[in-house]
């Protein structure tokens, strides 16, 4: 599975970190890293909607400006997360394709697993879907 991996200057050492383990766990990581948060978002989201990559994560300073960014766009379903349950389960019941993380805020062995519990996780679909055919229909 490729993944698409960005931050800004803020969570550049932390996505460093998770790129070589999720490496080291056979996930191919594409790098859309830019100096600003907006344009690294906007790269991922980008990469999500016409590149066929099904899986990304962002990381800045706390997590909350990508996902703000990312939520913003018609289709994508983002969230933010700082512990292990949640990293899972956005994945089995909103089929969140990106995730945000903070790197002042979480620790590098915990972001490692939240970001690898977030692409492993797959989709449940059924009584689910209906929350996402709701946001997913035009306004």
């Amino acid at each position: 599975m490729k993944v698409a991996l960005a931050a800004n200057t803020d969570g550049e050492k932390l996505k460093n970190t998770i790129k070589e383990y999720l490496e080291s766990k056979g996930y191919e990581i594409e790098d859309f890293s830019n100096q600003d948060i907006f344009t690294a978002t906007e790269n991922v989201v980008t990469a999500i909607q016409e590149k066929g990559i099904t899986r990304g994560i962002i990381v800045d300073d706390y997590g909350v400006a990508p996902f703000m960014i990312a939520a913003k766009h018609h289709g994508i379903v983002c969230a933010p997360t700082y512990e292990d349950y949640t990293s899972s389960m956005t994945r089995h019941h909103n089929s969140t394709q990106i995730i945000t993380l903070g790197a002042n805020i979480t620790a590098e062995k915990l972001s490692c697993q939240l970001a690898e519990n977030f692409v492993k996780t797959e989709y449940d679909g059924g009584r689910h879907q209906i929350r996402i055919d709701m946001l997913n229909r035009e306004c």
